[in-house]
């Protein structure tokens, strides 16, 4: 018997080849339609989100902080986000400062006692309630907070997620070290960024200081010895203290501060702002920098890092 295999002639072959080409096509057109519906709809979430995404300029940011530092009472830390958020909602999308709104605003945040001092900051819905707005200025107060979330002096922190997750990490024990000694978590988080380099400094990296903390006398734990610079370009070697994890560090940053009574008698545990905090740690003789005329600059620094982040808004939460 001859074999013919499985090829049964030109007619066969032509069916079978149409068949194919239809199914080609048809799988064509619905790969091209799947893919024109995925884009149509990363596309509207996409301006979706860009519509409520609410964008302020590095002036009008810098204004609001400002104002909401010098409105603080109590020693509660305002959000200047909420600020912004109820001024623009208040003035129709407009987010010039006006000076009686932003008072109005800022009392609407406080709880007083009797004397008319303040003792709790309110949430934000409480407050917007105490404004008595409309339901559409409520909506919209809201909608800019939620929108104002991503704004930094400090543009690319949003796209860099290792920073964030740095930010993240040390906050959780920074709010634990406020309870206790008082240190704002902003400038727990402030000091660790700065003094560790984000965390990528050999000493953090390698040995979990992110503080820069020296070894000395009072110091009984492991330590390494490293160059560092002091006053604007003298390089030493120094010992400074090791430990096994970064929650370690954070912890004793906090105790370090509180036993060392030069901390105390500059009036770091009195004040209340992060400004003023930052100006007692550098008076304190925490860090020596200075700049190229001889001016002592830790505090500014400070500051400035603070600012760029929105790490005052640690403050804030952990008081509320």
């Amino acid at each position: 018997m001859e074999y013919k295999g499985t090829y049964k002639g030109i007619g066969d072959y032509k069916e079978s080849y149409s068949k194919n080409i239809m199914k080609k096509i048809i799988l064509s057109v619905t790969f091209i339609i799947t893919l024109m519906v995925t884009i149509v709809f990363i596309t509207a979430e996409y301006l979706n989100k860009s519509s409520k995404e609410t964008i302020l300029s590095n002036e009008e940011i810098i204004k609001y902080i400002n104002i909401s530092d010098d409105l603080s009472a109590g020693g509660i830390q305002l959000n200047w986000q909420e600020i912004a958020a109820v001024n623009g909602a208040i003035a129709d999308g407009n987010f010039e400062i006006n000076g009686e709104n932003i008072n109005n605003i800022v009392n609407s945040f406080y709880n007083k006692d009797a004397s008319g001092n303040v003792v709790e900051l309110k949430k934000f819905k409480a407050a917007i309630k105490a404004l008595n707005l409309s339901s559409e200025q409520e909506e919209k107060a809201n909608e800019y907070l939620e929108g104002l979330k991503n704004n930094y002096i400090h543009r690319e922190l949003i796209m860099d997620n290792s920073k964030l997750q740095f930010i993240d990490k040390v906050s959780e024990v920074a709010y634990d070290n406020y309870k206790s000694y008082g240190i704002l978590p902003s400038i727990t988080i402030a000091q660790a960024i700065l003094e560790s380099g984000w965390g990528e400094s050999t000493l953090s990296s390698k040995y979990n200081n992110l503080f820069g903390i020296k070894a000395d006398e009072r110091w009984s734990g492991d330590s390494i010895d490293l160059e560092t610079k002091e006053n604007y370009d003298d390089v030493i070697v120094g010992a400074f203290r090791s430990y096994g994890d970064i929650k370690s560090s954070i912890k004793d940053h906090g105790k370090f501060l509180y036993e060392n009574e030069r901390y105390s008698a500059n009036g770091l545990f009195q004040a209340k702002g992060y400004k003023e905090q930052a100006q007692a740690l550098e008076n304190a003789g925490y860090s020596t920098a200075k700049d190229e005329e001889g001016n002592l600059i830790y505090g500014d620094k400070l500051i400035r890092v603070i600012q760029e982040n929105n790490l005052m808004l640690y403050d804030t939460k952990v008081q509320r």
